[in-house]
């Protein structure tokens, strides 16, 4: 997902939710937990491909016939408007929502959309040839009402927040850049830990668990030219 993040405050965490799922707030100021919990729900956006409360963006993708669209985030709620555009970035015809023979949503959850046969419908083929040149789609997309508010996400993102404070501030246990560590040793203790795969979150054990966390909602799809 290489969208720009739209939002630049918390939409979820407050300070009642971080410390009721444990997050520290010793030695940190309301401002910096401020950022720490909108960089957490930014990071848990991106890893999920998707917001965490449905919002509105506008995406254009060049067009192809053989191919569906596949959006740039999952969980689709609704397909608002769709613009069919010429090589000059000139729009020749708009379609509004999926209740029409021209537009469906095949799959709300990846976010697959469907063009049937507009070239047909709107006698461009003559100016801009058979086919349109892009597509520019205006839908709502993010997890279903309720769902940013279960426990596996607010402990998701609680643990992350708190972990980008320990970046921050520099305390607490978490190595530089949120890598795993292999070995460890303090005084008369010693350990060597399993290998950490490598996720969104870093490759800590802590970012192994928030990933974890986050396994069912996560949803691979294909990337094409």
């Amino acid at each position: 997902m290489n969208e720009i993040y739209p939002y630049s405050s918390p939409i979820i965490l407050t300070e009642d939710i971080f410390q009721k799922y444990n997050g520290n707030i010793n030695g940190s100021t309301p401002e910096l937990r401020q950022i720490a919990y909108t960089v957490a729900e930014e990071k848990v956006s991106e890893d999920i491909s998707t917001f965490l409360l449905p919002t509105t963006v506008t995406g254009t993708f060049s067009f192809n016939h053989i191919y569906p669209i596949i959006t740039d985030y999952t969980y689709v709620n609704q397909v608002n408007v769709v613009r069919f555009l010429d090589t000059e970035e000139d729009i020749y015809y708009s379609i509004t929502g999926t209740n029409n023979v021209y537009v469906s949503l095949r799959d709300d959850t990846y976010g697959i959309i469907d063009i049937h046969s507009i070239w047909l419908n709107c006698q461009c083929s003559n100016r801009w040839g058979l086919y349109p040149y892009k597509v520019q789609v205006s839908y709502t997309a993010g997890l279903p009402t309720g769902t940013a508010n279960s426990p596996n996400f607010l402990l998701a993102l609680t643990t992350y927040a708190d972990m980008v404070l320990n970046q921050i501030e520099g305390y607490g246990n978490e190595a530089e850049g949120l890598v795993g560590v292999d070995q460890f040793k303090n005084q008369d203790y010693s350990e060597v830990r399993h290998q950490l795969v490598r996720t969104s979150f870093g490759s800590s054990a802590r970012a192994q668990f928030v990933s974890d966390l986050l396994v069912k909602y996560r949803k691979h799809r294909f990337v094409r030219l």
